[in-house]
């Protein structure tokens, strides 16, 4: 057990900290979950997350200057809206936080029991 503890502590310092905090893993949770290459409006995200105007604005912005989220500006109807996507190098340390944190909770990196 020390030994898969110390691992996973090895493990976890080629993560980015900044990404561990609900709001950040929800958001790019739902933005991966999208095509490649779309994205999807704040209110979209508001409205499916849940997450209040503010802790959505910052975290929003903290994952653009990570360069997790790329914003684009669309034009929906008349009216012009930010859109956001993951880029590749969100989607991947998102994956490897995944592939982590299901070590962390008893499985291997296919979430199968260790």
């Amino acid at each position: 057990m020390r030994d898969g503890l110390l691992g996973l502590v090895g493990e976890s310092k080629a993560l980015n900290s900044k990404l561990f905090s609900l709001p950040r893993l929800l958001i790019l949770s739902a933005l991966e979950e999208l095509p490649e290459g779309e994205g999807a409006t704040y209110r979209e995200l508001k409205a499916s997350l849940g997450l209040g105007d503010g802790v959505l604005f910052a975290n929003l912005n903290v994952l653009a200057e990570m360069g997790y989220v790329k914003l684009e500006t669309v034009k929906v109807g008349n009216e012009k809206m930010t859109s956001y996507a993951v880029t590749n190098q969100g989607r991947e340390e998102f994956r490897m936080v995944k592939i982590w944190m299901k070590k962390l909770l008893g499985g291997d990196e296919h979430g199968k029991p260790a």
